[in-house]
């Protein structure tokens, strides 16, 4: 199921400045590397740390998503859970920020999003693709899991104590791998659950702070990217395309009526008169106002308005009622692609 507009609105947790310029500061990004930010809201992060590679983007919020098609080469509005497909094993770094919250999985129960958000990404990096997992420290106990069993040297890095406060955020690195040893994946799994058990205080002096993150080089893309791409259109995006294969230039012939007959009225239509026959339905079609083009459409809804009621006490009166007429216009601006109702 797709995320409601107004938890995508909710869930937005941008990655404050001083955490940008830490990491920044530690990525090495060689030319052509592909980097993939499945929450990126404006894509602020994201273009800070991948200024040398080839960026990609996912945005529930359509607002931040035209924001972020500004800053990063490729972005995609939609869900990131359900309404997007990508290449598996195609990206050599993924920094994921996913909403803080909880819902329900594509199995019915109800998990935390930052689980849901890594079990379905993990999977688009390479080998020895570089994870950046920014999640609250408390949610480590439901990724510990999947993060022991895929990810090798695997270490937490906890916010900077000024920006910890907020919503007591971490910073998980890990490398990518197809098979970790059992043993191996165990003490990860409890290395990460025990941080979760920790009071916030306790946390921030357990956990190294993210100046101590390793420096990390993100090497360049071999293979090519071969989908990356939403399930829902943008209009947005599709105007310039419907335009380009010339379907503006017939639309207009194809929506307007057919005319059987000519009818010349005896006098020239005052401006009342031309509103009546828009709104009855009789001008319906396509028309040129300055130099733009028009589609029109005009309806009459009748509705029953009362205007006086008596009764005798017995159950038993009368109702005088009014019939009213609310004539509506809707125009197609076929330039902008944009409906106008009047009314």
């Amino acid at each position: 199921m797709a995320r409601l507009a107004s938890q995508a609105k909710a869930g937005f947790y941008p990655t404050p400045d001083k955490v940008c310029d830490l990491l920044s500061s530690k990525l090495e990004i060689e030319e052509g590397a592909r980097l993939l930010d499945p929450c990126c809201g404006k894509a602020k992060t994201l273009c800070r740390l991948g200024a040398d590679g080839v960026t990609y983007g996912i945005e529930l919020d359509h607002e931040r998503a035209q924001k972020s098609r500004t800053r990063l080469h490729k972005v995609i509005w939609g869900d990131a859970l359900t309404e997007v497909r990508i290449s598996p094993v195609s990206f050599n770094l993924l920094y994921l920020n996913p909403p803080y919250d909880t819902a329900l999985a594509a199995d019915g129960k109800e998990k935390r999003l930052e689980e849901q958000f890594l079990r379905k990404y993990m999977g688009n990096l390479v080998q020895d693709g570089y994870l950046l997992f920014v999640i609250p420290y408390y949610v480590l106990k439901h990724c510990a899991k999947p993060l022991s069993r895929y990810f090798r040297d695997v270490q937490v890095f906890s916010f900077p104590e000024s920006d910890f406060g907020g919503f007591k955020q971490c910073v998980v690195i890990g490398r990518k791998r197809k098979l970790i040893p059992k043993n191996e994946a165990q003490d990860t799994q409890e290395y990460l659950e025990k941080f979760a058990t920790l009071l916030p205080e306790f946390f921030l002096s357990a956990a190294p702070p993210l100046e101590e993150m390793p420096e990390i080089t993100v090497p360049a893309a071999q293979g090519p990217l071969k989908t990356f791409q939403g399930t829902k259109v943008d209009p947005l995006e599709a105007i310039p395309l419907i335009r380009k294969a010339g379907i503006m230039s017939t639309v207009l012939s194809e929506l307007a009526p057919r005319k059987n007959n000519h009818i010349r009225p005896l006098n020239p239509l005052e401006n009342g008169h031309m509103a009546l026959m828009l709104a009855g339905g009789y001008m319906n079609g396509a028309v040129q106002k300055d130099g733009r083009q028009l589609v029109i459409k005009g309806v009459v809804d009748k509705s029953e308005e009362i205007v006086k009621s008596s009764g005798d006490g017995t159950g038993k009166g009368t109702i005088t009622t009014r019939d009213q007429y609310k004539p509506t216009v809707k125009v197609i601006d076929l330039q902008v692609a944009e409906i106008f109702t009047i009314q």
